[in-house]
């Protein structure tokens, strides 16, 4: 069993905390935060066994701590755990940068692993964690020369234990990784909202008419300004490689605007490569899916995922298919492995479902 300690304990900090309880494998859970009322709280709820204002002494049986603040305090907070940690205790964070910490702490006596599950939300507070936040959900583990083999394996079957996927990157990989898919469309997010704004008129009628697409492409701005501060300031050089190329393919596209080709094979080119998004792994290669016909009707879907279900057949990834031009069915399923897809097939089938074996 393991005793683990969290620092931080906001939205992932707090969800970390509630997923990792339910394990048989967690012994102690030790919580420290600046809030009071959300210490409390969790100790109200039953997932934390002791808390603290402060890091101390109440730490130095964890054999793995998860740092979950802001990037610019974390090794603040490393420098501060390896005065009380044992030897053999593993410290690992939840940032979504990485090279400019693990360098800060690659002289700390204790063994720090960067860590990152890529969960995205404009949430904040212990309040609003949830238990099952990081089920099916990437979570980054980047392996420096210090980092063994066997802590690195602690650390992914902690992350397993809460339902990730992990994933082993290095570093400086993660932090261009980010930029791109992460920090950049972050400050996209905010720069749509800025143009609005300052384009509205007295009366905010754009303000008011910005509900569907433009809220859902947004709602990236709603989220923790001083996080982000920090997050800009620590993987500056990445982001601005990544803002360059941005820049670069939006200058093309204002150049070629009345070039009615060009901007079809933009949209297009697009469209294509975000179609592909659910169907893949982290390295490429494709995973089972069902394509299923289902009537536009109420409880449709609810019919088909109960089937599976019933029959052991776990769900990694739905979606609903609204353009039909080149899809064979109105509902993609994504399952854990092809001798559950041939299950779910045959069973589909010898119900009459209209049903196709992808990948």
């Amino acid at each position: 069993m393991y005793n683990i300690g969290i620092v931080g304990i906001g939205f992932l900090g707090g969800s970390l905390i509630k997923s990792l309880s339910k394990s048989d494998k967690i012994g102690k859970i030790i919580a420290s935060d600046k809030n009071i009322e959300s210490l409390k709280k969790a100790y109200e709820d039953g997932v934390v066994d002791e808390y603290t204002l402060q890091i101390n002494e109440k730490f130095k049986d964890c054999d793995v701590i998860f740092i979950c603040t802001p990037v610019s305090f974390i090794s603040y907070y490393v420098k501060e755990l390896e005065k009380y940690v044992k030897e053999e205790c593993i410290i690992t964070d939840t940032g979504s940068t990485k090279k400019t910490i693990i360098n800060e702490t690659k002289n700390s006596s204790v063994e720090f692993i960067g860590g990152h599950p890529m969960i995205g939300s404009e949430r904040s507070g212990y309040e609003t964690s949830k238990d099952f936040l990081f089920e099916n959900s990437y979570y980054i583990i980047t392996k420096s020369e210090k980092n063994s083999d066997k802590s690195i394996n602690i650390l992914k079957e902690l992350v397993m234990e809460i339902g990730a996927i992990p994933i082993i990157i290095d570093e400086e990989k993660h932090d261009y990784i980010t930029s791109c898919i992460s920090h950049v469309p972050h400050i996209v997010a905010s720069s749509l909202v800025r143009l609005v704004k300052n384009s509205d008129d007295e009366n905010e009628t754009m303000k008011t008419l910005a509900a569907g697409g433009f809220k859902d492409i947004t709602r990236i701005a709603s989220s923790d300004p001083i996080m982000w501060e920090n997050i800009c300031s620590e993987n500056k050089d990445e982001i601005l490689k990544n803002l360059d190329k941005l820049i670069m393919i939006l200058q093309e596209f204002k150049s070629n605007i009345t070039n009615k080709e060009e901007t079809f094979n933009f949209f297009e080119t697009s469209k294509l490569y975000r179609d592909s998004f659910i169907n893949k792994k982290i390295n490429g290669n494709t995973m089972p899916e069902l394509d299923i016909s289902v009537k536009d009707e109420n409880g449709a879907i609810a019919k088909v995922t109960t089937i599976l279900s019933n029959n052991g057949i776990g769900i990694k990834n739905i979606e609903v298919i609204n353009n039909r031009e080149n899809n064979f069915g109105a509902l993609k399923i994504i399952v854990r492995d092809y001798e559950k897809r041939d299950k779910g097939y045959e069973i589909l089938k010898n119900l009459e479902y209209d049903v196709k074996k992808i990948n």
